[in-house]
């Protein structure tokens, strides 16, 4: 981690509880000026470590009842044009390569059975997949679990 130290891993701590802090209050709870806490943030932002700042949603109070992981296998030499037809479709929030049986796995929520019934069809109808294997999301146990890899590298400094 060149160029990172404990107070830039304190202040990634403080945005990742609540990105919209602002830096007088990231200044204050660590004993900082808020133009150290400003500088470094920039910094930060221009080293990429951090990529931007977020809203987390409930997405079950918005109606998305049925989560799901779907595996995908394509044809040989295919995966980069299904994975943007993927990234493309409004249910998929996140389309990932995988090693194994199956090349891709989508993570995708649906309102009802019958979207999510839809949706699968109509990745069987498309060309290149050759099959899916659709596992609907029970309960989510742990999810953007960020904070834990802060505390390893703080312990690594």
């Amino acid at each position: 981690m060149p160029g990172i130290d404990k107070r830039d891993l304190e202040i990634i701590s403080l945005l990742l509880e609540n990105s919209r802090v602002s830096a007088r209050e990231i200044a204050r709870r660590l004993r900082l000026s808020t133009g150290t806490v400003q500088a470094r943030i920039k910094r930060l932002e221009e080293m990429g470590v951090i990529k931007g700042y977020t809203l987390e949603l409930n997405l079950e109070e918005l109606g998305y009842q049925f989560p799901v992981l779907i595996d995908i296998k394509v044809s040989k030499g295919k995966m980069r044009i299904i994975e943007e037809k993927l990234s493309q479709m409004d249910n998929v929030s996140a389309v990932y390569d995988i090693t194994g049986e199956y090349d891709i796995t989508v993570i995708a929520r649906f309102r009802t059975r019958r979207e999510l019934d839809a949706f699968i069809k109509h990745l069987q109808e498309m060309e290149y997949i050759e099959r899916t294997n659709t596992k609907l999301i029970l309960n989510v146990i742990c999810e953007n679990k960020r904070e834990g890899y802060i505390r390893e590298m703080e312990r690594d400094l």
